[in-house]
């Protein structure tokens, strides 16, 4: 199995490129909304039990998807380093352990792009970050910046369509179907 990490600002294109990837070679989407969706049907949103169950949940999603022979899945993060590390080392393990692959991918894109993004429609239906306001909370909370990984792979999406970011992700890690 092979494990796309695809993380990145909130607004750089995970989920839109993901949905890329699904439609180009197949590969299964797995973003990181289904599991926020789930824990606050139980806890209330941010608390650390909410938290908890968050990260439980998309550990063991990703080591039962480890654990097949075949397949490729994208995972959608919006990594903050250092404060993500640790959690990113136990997917890291999780999916190596097993004999699968994991592949890190870094959107990136400018703070204008980004802002011009944030209000899109498809985020309100995700109950994502939809306002400057609250991009720039979260670009002056977190440190959005790529895995550090030699082999993680950095994506500009600013001026791209997301059918141009999937590609360079298929060429780059010879993803054909």
């Amino acid at each position: 199995m092979k494990l796309l990490y695809l993380h990145g600002p909130p607004a750089t294109g995970k989920f839109t490129i993901a949905k890329e990837l699904e439609a180009k070679i197949g590969a299964r989407l797995f973003h990181n909304h289904l599991t926020i969706d789930v824990a606050k049907a139980i806890f209330e949103f941010g608390s650390q039990a909410f938290w908890e169950l968050v990260d439980a949940l998309r550990l063991q999603c990703i080591m039962a998807a480890a654990q097949q022979p075949n397949g490729l899945l994208t995972y959608t993060s919006c990594y903050d380093h250092p404060r993500d590390l640790g959690f990113f080392e136990r997917i890291e393990h999780a999916v190596l352990s097993n004999g699968s692959v994991l592949l890190p991918v870094y959107l990136q894109c400018d703070v204008s792009e980004l802002e011009k993004r944030v209000s899109n429609n498809s985020r309100v239906q995700m109950g994502k970050i939809r306002s400057t306001e609250g991009l720039h909370k979260v670009l002056n909370q977190w440190n959005c910046l790529a895995v550090p990984r030699d082999d993680c792979l950095t994506v500009s999406t600013a001026g791209k369509a997301p059918a141009e970011c999937a590609d360079e992700i298929i060429a780059f890690h010879e993803l054909g179907r």
